[in-house]
């Protein structure tokens, strides 16, 4: 058994209940590092005898976050007891909140100190994966979440069991009884994702990941000129945390847009010959060739996991200059990021025609 947080982000909150939250924030951060306090000098606390502007539950769990604060230090999984900031988030326990589906549509229900509020939601594949289990009237599948806030946006972040380790019950079914989402890899983007028959696509631009790369190269360069080797070694370790990071909110990108299909499967181009096939001398370009691309496969695969969404490896030969249209094969259709069809005349993105054709292609990789 594990547990998965999705987050969830509320749609457009008003500004007279972002200012309400705000309040509440500072105050539920206040009351958690007084706890701290009152209970490292050995009291008992209730939340009759915490004075605070908080609804009864809502100071419960304020005590409970103090209690585990302590209590990680005494078992040394923290070196010292934090000072709890106003952006911490708040905590609702399962009986103070649900998801409500209102004309097709999901919202999040949660009481905060003033009143109980339903508040819509964006709906990702994760969303429609589990909130009709989140409802009033199952209460068992329901944890302990958290209000936060991110600059002017706010989130619901839900803690989700997982009771098994979902292995394919998928694999009972046919290959062509799955909806198939087509990844093609590169460096102008990242990912291209496709279900042709549908004409969705989404494009990951590698715009951002180049100019950061950059600038963790450039520090490295300065830093070298004055023989900071420690220094270097740090910007190095920082430089690759962020890979990771980064790798890991992609692959969950990835999956949520297969989640919005019937029975999706993810299709990947094989990557043992990526940095040969994709070529390019640009700066732009240069700066990602040696992205960590086997661990955002990785990272792919353990994200679809949850989901029981089965990931495939396909045989990248020939998918970048194959006409998705008619099928003609030939290296000129591909010019740079623009494929146009010497038989046919079809015409599109370069990587959107590869990603097509890796959805619908069966060679599997061996």
């Amino acid at each position: 058994m594990g547990t998965k947080t999705i987050m969830v982000k509320l749609k457009r909150p008003s500004k007279r209940k972002h200012s309400m939250w705000v309040k509440e924030q500072n105050e539920y951060a206040k009351t958690v590092n007084k706890c701290v306090q009152r209970l490292s000098n050995g009291e008992k606390l209730s939340s009759k005898n915490v004075s605070s502007n908080l609804k009864y539950a809502i100071k419960n769990e304020a005590i409970r976050k103090a209690k585990k604060a302590i209590s990680d230090v005494k078992k040394g999984l923290a070196k010292s007891i934090p000072v709890f900031r106003n952006s911490i988030g708040i905590s609702i326990n399962n009986q103070n909140w649900n998801t409500v589906c209102k004309n097709d549509r999901w919202y999040i229900s949660f009481c905060t100190t003033e009143k109980k509020v339903t508040m819509p939601v964006i709906e990702s594949g994760a969303v429609k994966t589990f909130f009709p289990y989140l409802i009033i009237s199952k209460r068992e599948f329901r944890g302990t979440v958290q209000l936060i806030r991110k600059g002017k946006d706010w989130y619901i972040a839900i803690p989700i069991q997982m009771f098994c380790d979902l292995k394919s019950i998928s694999t009972k079914l046919p290959f062509d009884a799955y909806t198939s989402i087509g990844v093609d890899l590169g460096l102008r983007h990242l990912a291209v994702l496709s279900e042709p028959f549908s004409h969705t696509r989404q494009f990951f631009s590698g715009k951002k990941v180049g100019y950061i790369r950059r600038h963790f190269h450039s520090l490295r360069r300065s830093l070298g000129t004055k023989k900071a080797q420690r220094a270097i070694e740090r910007i190095g370790k920082k430089e690759s945390n962020w890979m990771k990071d980064y790798n890991r909110k992609l692959a969950k990108e990835i999956v949520d847009f297969a989640l919005q299909f019937d029975k999706p499967m993810i299709k990947l181009e094989q990557l043992d010959t990526i940095r040969t096939t994709c070529k390019s001398l640009k700066r732009v370009d240069r700066t990602i060739h040696n992205w960590a691309f086997y661990e955002l496969k990785t990272c792919i695969k353990e994200c679809a996991k949850k989901f029981n969404v089965p990931v495939v490896d396909i045989n990248p030969y020939q998918t970048s200059q194959t006409c998705f249209n008619c099928g003609h094969t030939e290296k000129c259709n591909r010019n740079k990021e623009k494929f146009a069809c010497k038989s046919c005349g079809y015409t599109d993105h370069a990587d959107l025609n590869a990603s097509n054709n890796i959805a619908t292609s069966t060679s599997l990789a061996v």
